[in-house]
């Protein structure tokens, strides 16, 4: 059984390697199996998720910190060992196909590195009264979801969902477990290099339906073109 932080490894991996523009996807998995991929992609990919993951983890080797560039260096190692009939899936967006290939990168990165969840200390919400939102802004009880959530892994339905307007994926939340911790449900915005107008990109909240709701709203306001307005 993995533990807490193997599953956080893991679940960080698959939003990173799965919110990959389509173009990236298809670069790296080709036209055909083993036809027309453009490896040049991978450091491109092995990068972003390594931002990504240098955001939310403590990496270490040896005891000692590694570098952004050294994890990106691990993760395009990794990715250039995925095979040409598996990268070819990736296009179809096949779930087992990505499980197996973020398995296959997070094992790799175990064998050389350490990981460990850094403290929240409110830098991805902006500081005030709870959770990083003003009184007016908390998720109210009555509060529902209003756009299509579902599981991001068809075949093995858990704690980890997608949420969709219509065909617009919107964010996803996800649960961890983390000894010591209360429950968080984690949310991620979808980024597709709007401008984000104030509000944040990520943060978490204490229940599925409050992390939904906070999705939602940063979504929809964003579509309307609204600014976070914050009264100090």
């Amino acid at each position: 059984m993995q533990d807490d932080v193997g599953t956080l490894l893991r679940s960080f991996l698959n939003n990173a390697l799965r919110r990959q523009t389509q173009r990236r996807i298809r670069d790296f998995g080709g036209y055909e199996i083993g036809k027309r991929r453009k490896p040049d992609v991978i450091d491109a990919i092995a990068n972003e998720v390594a931002a990504f993951l240098c955001t939310y983890l403590n990496i270490k080797a040896n005891g000692l910190p590694v570098k952004r560039e050294a994890v990106a260096s691990a993760i395009a190692g990794a990715l250039r060992n995925v095979s040409d009939e598996l990268a070819y899936r990736l296009t179809w967006r096949d779930d087992q196909a990505w499980r197996t290939v973020c398995e296959a990168v997070a094992v790799f990165l175990e064998a050389c590195m350490e990981f460990d969840p850094k403290t929240y200390d409110g830098s991805l919400t902006a500081r005030s009264n709870y959770n990083g939102w003003k009184d007016w802004e908390v998720i109210v009880s009555g509060e529902r979801p209003r756009g299509k959530w579902r599981h991001a892994w068809k075949e093995k339905p858990g704690d980890d969902f997608i949420g969709f307007d219509g065909e617009t994926c919107m964010g996803r939340i996800f649960k961890i477990n983390l000894t010591g911790s209360d429950e968080r449900w984690y949310w991620l915005l979808a980024a597709d290099g709007s401008p984000r107008r104030g509000w944040p990109a990520a943060g978490y909240e204490a229940s599925a339906r409050s992390a939904a709701c906070r999705v939602e709203r940063i979504y929809f306001a964003l579509v309307k073109g609204e600014a976070r307005i914050v009264y100090r």
